[in-house]
């Protein structure tokens, strides 16, 4: 037997809009902004660990929830990021799998193109995801010319993603585009849409 929650309901949505303004808007004032921190020490002189590499070797090995990386911003999310695209010669697309309180769960490399092409259908981005038991996705993709403004492909391929991902209930929360250390957030454009639940 299934009963409707009328108040639940209304409330689950206020949160959904809250929560996609609060994306756009960056971390309110007064809230720490997440860091991606390393919490082990190596005792000896001998081994040489290089931190954005360190940093990167983290996002792939699952962490109790209490300890994942909360993803609260387009910032939380290029910082994340950004150490994926160093040096890359040719586009490549990620995304970063978020549980329901967008903490990170793992990120994903998705493909890997050529100087101005990466593939990045709705079955390749959500396929990870939905292995993953991922409730949110941040995409990101490069342009190795180093211009990190979106193509009308970029907004099209977005758009693409957020419907695909309300059909498989994985909300995509931001597109970024990244350029020689600089990014984009399709989401702070304008180009994805508040979901409702």
């Amino acid at each position: 037997m299934s009963r409707s929650h009328p108040p639940i309901e209304a409330a689950e949505q206020a949160v959904t809009v809250s929560a996609a303004a609060a994306w756009c808007e960056g971390p309110s004032r007064g809230s720490a902004p997440s860091r991606i921190a390393s919490g082990s020490e190596h005792g000896t002189a001998a081994v040489v660990v290089d931190p954005a590499a360190e940093a990167m070797t983290a996002w792939f090995a699952p962490a109790e929830p209490e300890r994942r990386i909360e993803v609260t911003s387009p910032q939380d999310a290029a910082t994340l990021l950004l150490p994926a695209f160093a040096g890359a010669d040719r586009e490549r697309c990620v995304s970063a799998l978020l549980d329901t309180k967008h903490r990170l769960l793992r990120v994903a490399l998705v493909s890997v193109g050529s100087i101005d092409h990466t593939f990045m259908a709705p079955r390749e981005i959500f396929r990870d995801a939905l292995l993953a038991n991922a409730s949110a996705i941040v995409v990101a993709h490069n342009h190795p010319s180093g211009d990190p403004e979106p193509s009308r492909d970029d907004a099209a391929v977005t758009r693409r993603l957020s419907r695909a991902g309300e059909l498989v209930g994985v909300r995509v929360l931001d597109h970024l585009v990244i350029g020689a250390g600089r990014w984009v957030s399709l989401a702070r454009r304008g180009v994805l849409e508040p979901a409702v639940a």
